[in-house]
């Protein structure tokens, strides 16, 4: 039997995928596991003795169990901040009291999680594409609308916008400019970015480079690795802007 056909005989109880009862060579239980990591799920040992998602995976599974090749961080690009550099982040924007703060990639409410830890009585308003992360969000109770941020109305009413954003065909810089456009004046942006805009030699970048310079942004390199455990090794840091 090979990786499909496994996929196609696993069963689903609640929001659990579980493996048919049949013994699996330690290569082919590795394939089929990466595979149902790749949409979602966590191995859980003990009484549940599968692999858990955050909600139904019945769809994403027939997917794959047809042939379809599906990697639902890459999709979203979702990595998931890590808590130290998550509090880097919040102590790099200086929150104040009043502070109305955006997060506009809020992924699972690492950032939100930051900010609450110093400043408990903060608000925070937050954005977020993938269902999957949008779940969770209201499972932790923050106040979030399920969208794409790109797609938001054009206010400057935020006095702090703290971000991670997806970084794939350049999009940390389309999302940092938008986020300026939504900065009131005296704001600050703090974000997560690729370094990719450093050097590369593309118009946006190009102009990307320029624009930060006339802004008198700061920009603090993130140590190599320091993503490793959310799933990619691509150099990041973080831009700082005040408008």
């Amino acid at each position: 039997m090979d990786k499909q056909q496994i996929l196609q005989q696993c069963t689903i109880s609640g929001n659990i995928v579980k493996l048919p009862e049949i013994q699996l060579d330690r290569k082919l239980y590795q394939e089929v596991a990466k595979a149902l990591e790749l949409i979602g799920g966590k191995w859980k040992g003990g009484k549940t003795a599968g692999f858990v998602f955050q909600e139904d995976p019945t769809e994403l599974l027939e997917q794959i169990a047809n042939g379809e090749n599906r990697n639902i961080k890459k999709e979203y690009q979702f990595f998931a901040t890590p808590s130290d550099i998550a509090d880097w982040l919040v102590e790099l924007a200086q929150i104040k009291s009043d502070d109305i703060i955006l997060e506009p990639s809020a992924g699972q409410g690492a950032i939100i999680e930051a900010i609450l830890r110093t400043n408990p009585q903060a608000s925070v308003f937050a954005i977020e594409l993938m269902d999957t992360n949008s779940i969770i969000l209201n499972r932790k109770g923050f106040n979030h609308e399920k969208g794409d941020f790109l797609a938001i109305p054009n206010q400057p009413v935020y006095d702090k916008i703290i971000a991670n954003p997806p970084f794939s065909k350049n999009q940390d810089i389309d999302h940092i400019r938008r986020m300026y456009d939504l900065l009131k004046f005296g704001g600050r942006i703090v974000s997560v970015a690729s370094k990719h805009w450093q050097f590369a030699s593309g118009k946006k970048e190009t102009e990307f480079r320029y624009w930060l310079s006339n802004m008198g942004a700061t920009v603090h390199e993130i140590s190599e690795g320091s993503f490793k455990d959310s799933g990619t090794m691509v150099a990041s840091c973080i831009i700082i802007i005040d408008k």
